[in-house]
């Protein structure tokens, strides 16, 4: 891959012990990058992506099938640099394909009878059903949340990590806390910390 057109992948591969080959034991369910390019608002250029990235997208595993995560990660910051460019618009754009998807009626049920706190007591159990390999830690507080990841290192970056917080972000938001914000309060090479405030402006 060209490292001036896809800047941030190129920097995230270059961290990893064997690039998109680091790290197999931690592996995230294909219906987390299935979604996202189905939402994409034009198709990837596929001829300019490393060819394993590529071959997930052109021939696309089973929404159940496990990927390893740094495809995953791979896959979202190769989406950052060829549609996007500029963070804070692919930002946006995954805290509304995220917002889509729960309101989709497969979700939309379970959203109905939620609250945030039943989905904050059952996150890290929600996650090991989409995530493997990654520790998840979460202390539910009085209005909202502190949790830490645990990971091998630099299996995540900021922008990817960014993006995860936007998706548990809609999730909040599709259970009632309609203004929940979720923020990275650190990060490092094998650990990261971030709290979701359910309601940062006082409203409930």
């Amino acid at each position: 891959m060209d490292a001036q057109a896809y800047p941030r992948t190129t920097s995230y591969l270059r961290r990893l012990p064997a690039g998109l080959l680091s790290h197999p034991q931690c592996e995230s369910k294909a219906s987390l990058y299935r979604e996202a390019v189905r939402n994409l608002p034009r198709p990837l250029a596929l001829d300019e992506l490393d060819p394993l990235l590529a071959e997930y997208v052109r021939d696309p595993l089973p929404m159940s099938a496990w990927v390893p995560e740094v495809v995953n990660t791979a896959l979202y910051l190769a989406i950052a640099d060829q549609v996007f460019k500029d963070d804070d618009a692919f930002l946006a754009w995954v805290s509304e394909f995220s917002q889509r998807v729960f309101e989709a009626p497969m979700y939309r049920l379970l959203m109905a009878v939620a609250s945030p706190q039943r989905l904050a007591s059952g996150g890290e159990r929600r996650w090991a059903n989409f995530h493997t390999g990654v520790d998840y830690e979460i202390q539910v507080l009085e209005d909202g949340t502190h949790s830490r990841f645990g990971f091998p290192s630099y299996l995540y970056d900021s922008l990817a990590l960014r993006a995860t917080l936007k998706a548990i972000e809609a999730a909040y938001r599709a259970s009632g806390a309609r203004a929940a914000r979720a923020e990275l309060l650190n990060i490092g090479a094998t650990h990261a910390e971030f709290r979701v405030l359910w309601y940062p402006d006082g409203k409930r």
